[in-house]
């Protein structure tokens, strides 16, 4: 005999959580036979595999051979909803639920599939969805220039004299980031294999302002875009590509232009997440100094997340490999980055993060200072706070408070002359419209 009691563990499972098992126990049944029981096994074990198009094939079978059978109209409806085939899930669980003999609790439990039929089909219909962000900081910046900490160094035998615009330069600078994003939900579905995904297609525009006190030489802006397709495989994984530019300014002047092309994927698992990346982008400036930079930079990696406590606690852990090809081999690097973090709800309204990252950097070219190719280790430290402002009576309601704090060590075989040590803080408030 088929157990109608395993055909309805998956449904509340997937659906409606416990507490309806006995709801669904009661669904009608017809007379068996032999072909319809192997289908009907052949179909559930599909939809624990989350083979869907096999699932349906399965139960339109059986259907096919049987029209009134509600116990495979209710798992062709499960198989239809989660391949977000929402019209035909609804319409099969509507014909349960019409049907005179269906027992009141089984109905019950049919109502509440319709209603989150009808929630996920409203939430992933053709629309547009809007967002912007805004930013607003102070910072305290030790090392500006990332310059060395002391004038009289050695490279090798030689001693060398710095001057003073050489060495570190500390300030305080205002931090503003203003950005918009738009997510157009095409509403059409891509097969991919046995499941269904969501095409997407993603835009992001963003402007950011460092501004120093004293030091306006170092003032930072970047404006930049980025657009592209994403493909979502519900509780399975999303993929997209992005294209983009950025705009740098130095000091108010044109710095260069960044244009970048960003492949991603995240695969999902039980309590946690993989995602591999990748990042190609034609680095050009506009300043003749600047000129031996120019190049393309190329980064890949992969990171392993991990939720803990109810998703409290979040782990990562991941590597990168770097490769920038310089018009002048000075410039010009092969590296690696391996990097951990840790974030998690600390108390109400209020959570922080911590990670850590090493980075390993070797030079292509010889330094002209130094005659020799550069090998530099750096080291960062990266510690955070965020309280968000969500009581009824509070004057920031709708804000978040950040706290920022970052240590980078910095170490060169070339001796003090690109060694150094740079911490920065900064406190913000932020807020999503």
């Amino acid at each position: 005999m088929i157990q109608v009691k395993t055909m309805t563990k998956l449904w509340v499972s997937a659906l409606l959580g416990a507490g309806l098992l006995a709801a669904t126990a009661a669904v009608k049944s017809a007379e068996e036979n032999p072909e319809n029981e192997a289908l009907f096994q052949e179909g559930m074990d599909a939809l624990e595999d989350d083979r869907l198009k096999s699932a349906i094939r399965a139960f339109s079978r059986i259907l096919d051979a049987e029209p009134e059978l509600d116990r495979a109209k209710l798992e062709l409806a499960l198989a239809y909803y989660r391949s977000m085939r929402y019209e035909n899930a609804l319409k099969l669980a509507q014909d349960v639920l019409d049907n005179p003999t269906t027992p009141p609790e089984v109905r019950v439990t049919v109502l509440a599939f319709l209603a989150q039929v009808k929630r996920d089909s409203e939430q992933f219909k053709q629309k547009h969805n809007f967002s912007s962000l805004a930013m607003a900081g102070l910072m305290h910046d030790s090392n500006i220039n990332v310059g060395p900490t002391n004038a009289n160094i050695r490279i090798g035998e030689i001693p060398l004299s710095l001057t003073q615009g050489s060495l570190k330069k500390s300030d305080n600078a205002g931090v503003y980031n203003l950005g918009v994003d738009h997510l157009y939900q095409t509403g059409k579905h891509v097969e991919v294999g046995e499941t269904t995904g969501l095409l997407m297609w993603q835009t992001s525009a963003s402007a950011y302002y460092r501004d120093y006190n004293r030091f306006n030489e170092y003032d930072l802006g970047v404006a930049g875009i980025k657009t592209g397709p994403a493909l979502i495989v519900l509780r399975h994984w999303r993929a997209s590509l992005q294209v983009g530019t950025d705009f740098l300014t130095l000091d108010d002047e044109a710095l260069g232009w960044f244009s970048s092309v960003i492949p991603s994927i995240t695969w999902q698992y039980n309590n946690g997440e993989v995602n591999w990346d990748a990042i190609y982008t034609r680095r050009f400036y506009n300043r003749n100094i600047d000129e031996g930079r120019k190049g393309d930079y190329l980064d890949t990696g992969v990171t392993l997340g991990r939720y803990f406590d109810q998703r409290r606690v979040s782990a990562t852990a991941g590597g990168r490999l770097i490769k920038f090809y310089a018009n002048d081999d000075e410039f010009g690097y092969t590296g690696f980055q391996v990097n951990a973090g840790i974030s998690t709800v600390t108390y109400r309204n209020g959570s922080a993060y911590a990670r850590q990252r090493f980075g390993y950097y070797d030079y292509d070219g010889k330094d002209p200072i130094g005659l020799k190719a550069r090998e530099e280790k750096e080291y960062r430290s990266t510690l955070g706070l965020s309280h968000e402002y969500n009581e009824p009576g509070d004057l920031l309601r709708g804000w978040v408070a950040n706290l920022f704090w970052e240590r980078t060590q910095n170490d060169s075989n070339i001796g003090g002359l690109y060694s150094y040590t740079r911490y920065q803080g900064m406190v913000s408030l932020s807020r999503n419209f």
